[in-house]
């Protein structure tokens, strides 16, 4: 799989899940808000925050929506104090981008990528312009068939670009879980790029589900509080379930392991546990061994004879005499 750099963060197979605290526009207009969401998400130990860059009128044709998202854009005047803000939180600062100005913009500023929204994914002149910035591009692949994530990922191919990450959504908020799908995620695997879970759910486990998927990514909204006014508010994790769903994804993180069938450091040790074969009877020497000469116990001490042997021992004669209790072994058999 081909790996990414996103900020000081390698995104990719076998590198821990990069976590995305979608903070959206759940900062309601107020940037005092902006800065408690950074807090929290930082306090909760993710990768990144994330906040939403558009124009109300470059979005909607409809003047009451407009008038509405009017209030929630992310201000143009924030951006220098925001990116400084978080610098000194030690987190990562990410937009969705939803029009070319506001790219343009934004690399003007510490962007280490640019994430595409699902109900953008076929916007090509936005593509387009992100791919002039050299930056990594995060796909959410909502409402999408195979048909159109691939046609979306040939196309930025074509333009010489591979900074690709793509992320299975499903656009419904809250998303049910019966739509979920979580085995997108490794169909999304076959185009060798980082994958991730855009998780709309409600509640954590969907996420910690989705890095035992194979998840390289996690993208959650967040909220200060379910009980403020807002579109985002109501599906979002408050403080307190960010923190959980980041220590789950953590634990995950370190149960998965690599693709290989072996024991863990701890069961090298414990193999001494495994059954051996002793002598169930006393036996002379020269006497030819029979089934009921023999007993398989625990331990299995170094240079045992395992339980596998016993049909190779069945018909062999005893070189030594054998006391009952004994340990069998290689130099007792002849």
């Amino acid at each position: 799989m081909n790996k990414i750099m996103i900020g000081d963060h390698l995104v990719g197979e076998g590198e821990p899940t990069f976590i995305i605290a979608e903070a959206g526009s759940n900062h309601d207009g107020e940037i005092e808000k902006v800065k408690k969401l950074i807090d929290i998400a930082a306090d909760a130990g993710v990768d990144a925050v994330k906040f939403q860059a558009f124009k109300a009128d470059k979005l909607f044709n409809t003047e009451e929506i407009v008038k509405k998202l009017k209030k929630i854009e992310f201000k143009e005047d924030w951006y220098q104090e925001i990116f400084e803000y978080a610098h000194s939180k030690g987190i990562i600062l990410l937009f969705s981008v939803f029009d070319e100005k506001s790219v343009d913009i934004l690399s003007n500023y510490d962007m280490s990528a640019y994430k595409i929204a699902s109900y953008e994914l076929l916007h090509f002149p936005l593509l387009e312009e992100i791919i002039k910035k050299n930056k990594p591009i995060i796909l959410s692949t909502g409402m999408a068939n195979q048909l159109e994530v691939e046609k979306v990922i040939n196309w930025i191919k074509s333009r010489g670009y591979d900074q690709i990450m793509v992320m299975h959504c499903v656009s419904q908020y809250p998303a049910q879980i019966e739509d979920v799908n979580l085995k997108s995620i490794t169909a999304l695997k076959e185009y060798n790029m980082p994958v991730g879970f855009s998780d709309h759910t409600l509640g954590i486990y969907a996420s910690i589900a989705a890095v035992a998927m194979g998840s390289n990514i996690i993208e959650k909204h967040f909220t200060i509080s379910r009980s403020m006014d807002g579109p985002d508010h109501s599906y979002s994790l408050e403080p307190s379930e960010l923190k959980e769903m980041v220590k789950g994804i953590r634990q995950v993180d370190k149960m998965l392991g690599v693709e290989e069938i072996l024991p863990s450091k701890y069961e090298v040790n414990q193999r001494h546990s495994r059954r051996a074969i002793y002598a169930k009877n006393d036996i002379e020497m020269g006497k030819v061994f029979e089934k009921d000469d023999l007993i398989i116990l625990r331990p299995s001490p170094i240079d045992c004879l395992l339980p596998e042997e016993v049909d190779n021992i069945i018909g062999k004669i005893a070189s030594k005499q054998i006391k009952k209790g004994d340990l069998l072994k290689e130099d007792l058999i002849k």
